[in-house]
């Protein structure tokens, strides 16, 4: 049975915010940009930008790919990507601090600023996107994911990432599979994989095609 209120204050506060359902997360990212890195990497055992990035390169082989980071933050999957020769890669955040700060790091073609729980208005789609961290307690839902499946073009394929704690708590697996039926995409593999292990929470991670 799914949790009506679930027990976010068993993480560490950092986190608890930003999971909180009734906190201002853009504000709360904004104002942890500076110490993001170190916070996640150094303090909680962040491993999930290396952990989807393998997944993610496992399925887009071709490093000439034009790619969308959705929820880039300080730009840790964009760095991990470059780093393996991918050099086409967009950033996009709903978070002002975070964005202002990956630009001087030039790991992105462009950054974008945009909150997903609206459909995003894109000239031209991506062929492929990579999507960690977006998906949690807080919004958007996973009844919004179908507006960043959208940012590629159909046939295009995405790699997602859920809060395995949240995913478990929250019941999310019915809810990932009713909003590929309703918003047309497949979704191909579901891989369970580290996140923050500082905190014993694993990620699944979703790999989807958008149908064309």
């Amino acid at each position: 049975m799914s949790k009506s209120k679930p027990e976010i204050e068993r993480f560490d506060d950092r986190l608890s915010r930003v999971y909180d359902p009734g906190g201002d997360k853009a504000k709360l990212y904004d104002e942890w940009a500076n110490t993001y890195d170190e916070d996640l990497l150094n303090d909680l055992g962040y491993v999930a930008h290396s952990e989807v990035g393998s997944i993610f390169t496992e399925w887009v082989t071709d490093t000439s790919t034009a790619i969308l980071d959705v929820a880039c933050g300080t730009g840790l999957v964009g760095q991990f990507l470059r780093q393996r020769g991918y050099e086409r890669i967009d950033g996009v955040d709903f978070s002002e601090g975070m964005l202002d700060l990956v630009q001087s790091r030039h790991i992105y073609q462009k950054t974008w600023q945009h909150d997903f729980t609206r459909p995003a208005n894109i000239d031209k789609l991506y062929e492929a996107l990579i999507c960690v961290g977006l998906f949690s307690y807080n919004v958007p839902r996973i009844s919004d994911m179908h507006n960043v499946v959208n940012c590629v073009e159909p046939g295009g394929l995405c790699v997602i990432s859920v809060n395995g704690a949240a995913w478990t708590e929250l019941e999310f697996e019915p809810m990932v599979h009713q909003e590929a039926s309703d918003h047309n995409f497949t979704i191909s593999d579901i891989r369970e994989t580290g996140y923050i292990r500082n905190q014993n929470i694993d990620a699944r991670v979703l790999v989807i095609q958008r149908d064309p």
